[in-house]
């Protein structure tokens, strides 16, 4: 009895294989230290700088100056709809979703921010405040300095994906350059990213 000849899928898989050069080891060390030391930024430099250069708009206050600041982000804003504890909802959570697409900012808390590349992680069992992260026109989210994480391998050993059924990172705006080659900001999400990071 002969043996099966291999398929040419079996032979684009094997030549595969034997073209993959050997495994580097990463070393975690100097990998985490040169982004917190580069030019003797801290982590709440380096996030910011990140954050900025993903098109989000960044300011950097202590616990006590968080109202104020809301408050200055908010001016002007018709709805409001917030899950933060440190600005109340101007508006009542609606009954039907699809009602989020006209909500102008929504404002949430966020548990955990990575400097590497200035994004956030948002994670919940409220459906409002999962589809008002896509839907409204802009968001704005509360990072305390504590919470940030060099990069995103100590951000992973952080989460736990069983606490909630949703969970997302955001860096910066909605952004697509699928159409016609030109950049589309909030094509298939929100339109401005606002963050507030708090220090001490």
């Amino acid at each position: 009895m002969s043996a099966r000849e291999p398929s040419a899928r079996d032979a684009i898989l094997a030549a595969v294989r034997e073209a993959r050069p050997p495994a580097v080891a990463r070393d975690e060390s100097s990998m985490t230290s040169a982004l917190v030391a580069r030019a003797g930024e801290g982590r709440v430099d380096t996030f910011t700088a990140a954050a900025v250069a993903a098109g989000a708009d960044v300011t950097v206050c202590s616990r006590d100056d968080v109202p104020r600041v809301i408050d200055a982000a908010l001016a002007g804003a018709r709805s409001v709809l917030s899950f933060s504890k440190f600005a109340p909802s101007r508006d009542r959570p609606p009954d039907d979703l699809r009602d989020l697409a006209a909500l102008e900012v929504l404002v949430c808390d966020t548990t955990l921010g990575v400097a590497e590349n200035g994004a956030v992680w948002i994670a919940s069992s409220n459906a409002r405040l999962r589809a008002a992260l896509f839907l409204a026109a802009r968001v704005l989210v509360v990072v305390r300095e504590e919470d940030l994480v060099d990069d995103l391998h100590a951000a992973y050993a952080r989460i736990d994906v069983r606490a909630h059924p949703f969970g997302t990172f955001v860096a910066g705006p909605s952004k697509t350059a699928d159409i016609e080659q030109s950049l589309v900001i909030g094509a298939h999400g929100p339109k401005a990213l606002s963050m507030v990071v708090v220090r001490g």
